[in-house]
């Protein structure tokens, strides 16, 4: 490493403490917005303490992005850290007198045990819709003929019937549990 690299986003001037991380401009909102949305992500009082304390610290972490980008990053692992806790506690109110497993072993279980659902993700129907529509849109370029017609007129929106086979198809736990570990390992153990 030579004497001349410096490291990106060095502490901040006190002066410049408040400003905004000038890649903010390159996402829409502000930070009002960000706490607006914040504010309405919540865990409801019969989650233990110490996860809703974490869950708190994620959300801290995360609006404060706005000021410091790679803050990211470390909101991500707090959010993951926050998803172990819970693991962690549900299995151990399950299984009082055993060791706790692996993060990975720990989201197999919540699958198998149907403690996280397809069905219980608020944006399930979102992903759905837009999963159809994708779909449709796909299946309509790869049959359109170019070559005849050089401008494809777009279908409507998907139907009912497309939407359903659409929510059959995602499954949003098995991404999860399957991909969440390893995620969190990365940040934790220092990828960039």
């Amino acid at each position: 490493m030579s004497k001349t690299e410096k490291v990106d986003d060095p502490l901040k001037s006190f002066n410049e403490i408040l400003l905004p991380d000038p890649r903010q401009k390159h996402f829409s909102g502000s930070l009002m917005d960000r706490h607006e949305i914040l504010s309405k992500i919540n865990l409801h009082e019969g989650v233990p303490i110490e996860v809703r304390q974490s869950f708190e610290t994620a959300k801290n972490l995360c609006l404060y992005t706005w000021f410091v980008y790679r803050f990211h990053q470390v909101s991500e692992l707090m959010a993951f850290i926050t998803l172990e806790v819970a693991l962690r506690n549900r299995f151990l109110f399950e299984s009082p007198n055993q060791t706790v497993p692996s993060f990975a072993k720990l989201l197999k279980r919540a699958k198998e045990k149907q403690w996280i659902e397809n069905e219980r993700f608020p944006s399930l129907l979102t992903k759905a819709v837009q999963y159809a529509s994708d779909k449709k849109y796909f299946k309509q370029f790869k049959e359109h003929d170019f070559d005849n017609e050089p401008e494809m007129l777009i279908d409507d929106d998907p139907n009912e019937r497309e939407i359903t086979e659409a929510l059959a198809e995602i499954d949003l736990v098995g991404a999860i549990t399957s991909t969440t570990n390893k995620l969190r390992n990365n940040l934790a153990h220092g990828a960039t």
